[in-house]
């Protein structure tokens, strides 16, 4: 286990994240309009990859492709090829992350959730280390997840990429101690060895963070789409993942 600590750098501190891409009523979130108006405009990206019933990863926030594209089907559940008869509801491809790298080409920072459903995959992990091998633009890579198993593998298996622990409180409603250890982040140091947190906004400022960040480690706000939301964030956290209603959204957070 890789316990050695390794700070995002100024590259995702310095501009705010867009969340999905800067996507809006027109463009879809996690499409590639979505993520070259984000490169644009210098912001850095957060994107959520699933694997495929064939081995590959698919930028998509949800495994149920209903919400995004009107028709059903589980990303883990069809290939990559089954993937392209589906389309966004502004009409584009569901992205694969070899697109997305080919696109971004280290000119904005990339934040990469790794998604699951039910459980997490091994071979997710693999899959996204293999793909990252080629991009030579290490720093400008870090990666997060709500899963604390899916976080102490990648700690485990990568030295070149930051990780962070996802969490806000009511993760699992029906499993209240559990929930209660995640939100608490009684896993982060000694489990999980995260790097950063991002913790859902509307649960700052809490003394578990709080006493994270008093110790040196970062932390990102997310989703900030209010004014509220932006002034707390300045004070409780080191960068926000925010949505497109701050597409014009220049300062630091």
């Amino acid at each position: 286990m890789r316990k050695t600590k390794k700070r995002l750098n100024e590259n995702f501190i310095d501009r705010p994240i867009a969340h999905r891409g800067l996507h809006s009523d027109t463009v879809c979130e996690n499409s590639m309009e979505a993520f070259r108006l984000a490169i644009e405009k210098g912001y850095p990206i957060e994107i959520d990859v699933h694997l495929t019933k064939d081995g590959d990863l698919a930028v998509i926030h949800d495994s149920l492709l209903s919400r995004m594209t009107g028709k059903g089907g589980i990303v883990e559940s069809l290939t990559s090829g089954q993937l392209k008869e589906y389309r966004l509801k502004d009409g584009q491809h569901i992205p694969m992350l070899r697109e997305v790298l080919e696109l971004v080409d280290g000119r904005v920072p990339l934040l990469i959730e790794i998604k699951f459903r039910r459980a997490f995959n091994e071979k997710q992990g693999e899959v996204l280390l293999e793909q990252l091998e080629s991009y030579p633009y290490k720093d400008m890579v870090a990666m997060q997840s709500f899963h604390p198993k899916i976080v102490r593998w990648l700690k485990a298996h990568s030295k070149d990429y930051a990780v962070g622990y996802l969490s806000s409180y009511n993760l699992l409603k029906n499993h209240r101690f559990i929930s209660y250890v995640l939100r608490t982040l009684k896993l982060f140091k000694w489990y999980m060895h995260a790097d950063f947190i991002s913790y859902d906004i509307a649960y700052l400022p809490n003394r578990y963070v709080t006493k994270q960040r008093k110790h040196g480690v970062q932390v990102l706000a997310w989703t900030v789409n209010t004014a509220e939301r932006v002034s707390k964030a300045v004070n409780f956290a080191d960068n926000i993942i925010f949505e497109s209603l701050f597409s014009n959204f220049t300062s630091k957070a």
